[in-house]
């Protein structure tokens, strides 16, 4: 189990990192759930259970083991409504993915903080992605590999991952190639107003 759990680390790390400005690092829950599922396939569930209550939601997570049934890790996130109609509705799956991400965390599937980049932007507090290709003014991210990484977000979460993984090459593509940027825009500005129509359905 251990060597799953440092195979999906490491998958985790290559989708990013992201530190905080404490220094703090961490990764993507979308990226923890999918390598999770993907590793352990039906060794492992999750079981998530929602309780409603006026102002907020609390979302329980189990990470369970099967054969016998036991629960290896449990995770909790309560999550306050708003006046705002669509960020009630925005408010129950957003606290049940923090549950869910606290758990697989506290499973040992994190980097150095159990908080996840998903959690801080909610928070609004900002996040760089670390990147050695930025680092070294590389480019080499192909432009239809950056649309198509877009046009496959299914959520503004994903797509909010999207930017920051992207920034440094649309930035570059800014300065150096400004009809390239121009391309890439377009299709980001496209996918950004059709994910917030649909978190406003």
């Amino acid at each position: 189990m251990r060597d799953k759990i440092k195979k999906i680390n490491e998958l985790c790390r290559k989708d990013g990192i992201y530190k905080n400005d404490k220094g703090q690092s961490t990764v993507s829950l979308w990226s923890k759930i999918k390598y999770f599922r993907q590793v352990f396939g039906d060794e492992l569930g999750i079981d998530t259970s929602v309780m409603e209550y006026e102002d907020y939601y609390i979302c329980k997570c189990k990470i369970v083991a099967y054969d016998p049934e036991r629960v290896l890790a449990t995770g909790h996130h309560k999550q306050f409504k708003k006046r705002n109609a669509t960020y009630i509705q925005g408010a129950l799956p957003m606290s049940e993915s923090f549950a869910i991400s606290r758990a697989l965390s506290f499973f040992g599937i994190l980097d150095s903080d159990i908080t996840s980049l998903e959690e801080y932007t909610s928070l609004n507090i900002p996040c760089t992605r670390e990147t050695k290709g930025a680092a070294n003014g590389s480019t080499n991210k192909g432009v239809d590999q950056i649309i198509n990484e877009f046009k496959k977000c299914r959520n503004i979460y994903e797509y909010r991952d999207c930017v920051r993984k992207n920034d440094p090459y649309i930035e570059s593509a800014l300065t150096k190639h400004p009809s390239t940027y121009k391309a890439i825009m377009n299709v980001v500005e496209n996918v950004q107003d059709k994910l917030n129509k649909q978190e406003n359905i």
